[in-house]
């Protein structure tokens, strides 16, 4: 008989081998998310708008070029800090602005919150 398995004296076929007998398949799935996973950290600061990338680093003129304007906008005022040369913290008065854009991009996508000083994008967000 072909592809049958001897196991005692009775003659079995291939379904009904023993699970050492079966090849590793959780094997190329552990080796898959060991590769992949490092990778992810390089993408989450990385937003799609269409055909462009929006990054770290880029300016707000340009995230609304490539991105249209934000479902929700809110910008936050908070004083501005410095330290002395002795290591002390002292209130500058001025004041900095950090604005807080939501892009809600449809029901199969997760909606993202960019984080904008000084009109530069200083992180990307996916909210699940």
């Amino acid at each position: 008989m072909r592809g049958a398995t001897n196991l005692g004296n009775t003659w079995l076929g291939p379904q009904a081998r023993s699970a050492k007998d079966r090849p590793i398949r959780a094997l190329p799935l552990f080796f898959f998310v060991v590769l992949i996973l490092p990778c992810t950290s390089a993408i989450a600061g990385t937003l799609r708008c269409g055909s462009y990338l929006i990054e770290e680093g880029d300016d707000a003129f340009s995230v609304l070029a490539k991105c249209g304007e934000p479902t929700e906008r809110t910008t936050i005022t908070q004083p501005l800090y410095a330290t002395s040369a002795d290591g002390g913290i002292f209130p500058t008065g001025l004041i900095g602005y950090r604005q807080v854009w939501r892009y809600y991009r449809g029901p199969m996508s997760f909606p993202v919150i960019i984080k904008i000083d000084d009109g530069v994008v200083q992180s990307i967000h996916f909210v699940r």
